[in-house]
């Protein structure tokens, strides 16, 4: 929804009386404002800013020494525990490969293939890495380490519904019955040597359990659409991105870690037909992508010139020139009359304009006096002529102080 909108809706309902919304809205908005200003200094009351989000499951990658532990993720379904045999192989290794602290032991695994020689080397470590990394002495590597070596648990949990760093992801059977939509994926990775994003629907959610219940891993199962082809290539028309959903790619290659996703909505596309879909990419509210480390030209203070050029000749300095300024207008006392003037104007057409409708109450009840219409006439074109010169006056004395202001 659109941030104003949220904000209208807000403040309608802070109206109680009717015939006063504006004093409704005006009251309720002080009394938040005051109760948000106490609320920062009031210890051990739960408040707006130190209660836990509706969306909870925030990533803490620093809590272990393994990053893929760290996920935070806050499941809000059911589990039902399975054995998947046939894609177990693949969620280990996935795991092992897209882990930062186990690329060093691969790297090192891999050359000791090549030293042996061994033929189909990737195909070799990702059969066989694991029992050698399990084969490591214990106290080489720390506890983190030595759990993903001994693999996880063959009983895998499945959800269908969790929360990811503050937002919610459905699986496609979850959303069926749904209004709302949250099973859209996207991810980045490499097709063909080039980083792109990938864009499908989550599958199942699957969690992982390495030697204990804290040790965990949780990847998203997805559905990836094709973007390349004839009739199914990515349309980009520099505003909007749509993809065809009628074709699917990478089926053996369909697993991402949990925060490795972002979530996307889908949304048809009325120009390209009904396999097509336009895709609406979504950011949180409350997180924002900030730079960690920025250049020196931010960092740098703020430089102001306190002498400034006027063609050829160099002004005065701007602080000389601000204290020269008289505090008070020589010509005050002439606004003040104008001001006493328009007002007496203002006065002067309100009591016209009462007098008017008196007189048009008076003819309407005695029809036969005619010749009032003539006076009640005369009365409204008198109204309208000083409401015209009253209106010219203010629109006067503005550009005067316009003009009083830019000449100083």
């Amino acid at each position: 929804m659109y941030p104003i909108e949220r904000r209208l809706y807000t403040l309608k309902r802070y109206v109680r009386n009717r015939a006063r919304p504006e004093g409704s809205i005006a009251e309720a908005y002080i009394a938040d404002e005051c109760l948000t200003f106490c609320s920062k200094y009031m210890d051990g009351v739960e408040t707006r800013f130190n209660r836990e989000p509706r969306n909870k499951g925030f990533s803490n990658e620093e809590a272990y020494e393994v990053d893929v532990f760290g996920h935070g993720v806050h499941f809000t379904s059911a589990s039902e525990l399975q054995y998947d045999e046939n894609g177990f192989d693949q969620m280990v290794w996935y795991v092992l490969n897209n882990c930062s602290q186990i690329e060093k032991y691969v790297k090192m695994f891999r050359d000791e293939l090549e030293r042996e020689g061994v033929p189909n080397i990737e195909r070799k470590i990702r059969l066989g890495f694991q029992i050698c990394l399990r084969d490591t002495h214990p106290e080489e590597v720390s506890d983190d380490v030595f759990s993903l070596a001994c693999g996880p648990d063959f009983r895998v949990k499945k959800y269908s519904s969790c929360i990811v760093n503050g937002v919610r992801f459905n699986t496609v059977d979850r959303d069926k019955n749904k209004k709302t939509q949250n099973s859209g994926v996207m991810t980045q990775g490499t097709h063909n040597g080039q980083f792109i994003d990938f864009f499908g629907t989550l599958k199942e959610i699957i969690e992982l359990e390495y030697n204990s219940e804290e040790r965990t891993v949780v990847l998203f199962k997805c559905d990836w659409f094709k973007l390349d082809g004839r009739n199914t290539q990515l349309q980009y028309d520099g505003f909007f991105k749509s993809i065809n959903v009628g074709s699917l790619w990478y089926k053996d290659d369909s697993l991402i870690l949990a925060t490795q996703a972002r979530k996307v909505f889908y949304l048809a596309d009325t120009l390209l037909g009904n396999k097509w879909q336009v895709v609406q990419t979504y950011d949180h509210r409350h997180l924002y992508n900030v730079r960690e480390i920025e250049s020196a030209q931010y960092n740098a203070p703020a430089y102001q010139e306190d002498e400034c050029c006027d063609g050829d000749e160099r002004r005065a300095t701007v602080i000389d020139m601000a204290y020269d300024i008289p505090l008070n207008r020589k010509n005050e006392a002439l606004f003040l009359m104008l001001l006493k003037l328009l007002g007496w104007l203002k006065n002067v057409t309100k009591g016209i304009r009462f007098m008017a409708k008196k007189g048009i109450r008076f003819i309407t009840k005695r029809k036969k006096m005619t010749h009032f219409w003539s006076i009640v006439a005369m009365m409204e074109a008198l109204h309208l002529m000083l409401t015209v010169m009253m209106n010219s006056c203010y629109q006067l004395a503005i550009i005067v102080l316009y003009a009083e202001f830019v000449i100083l």
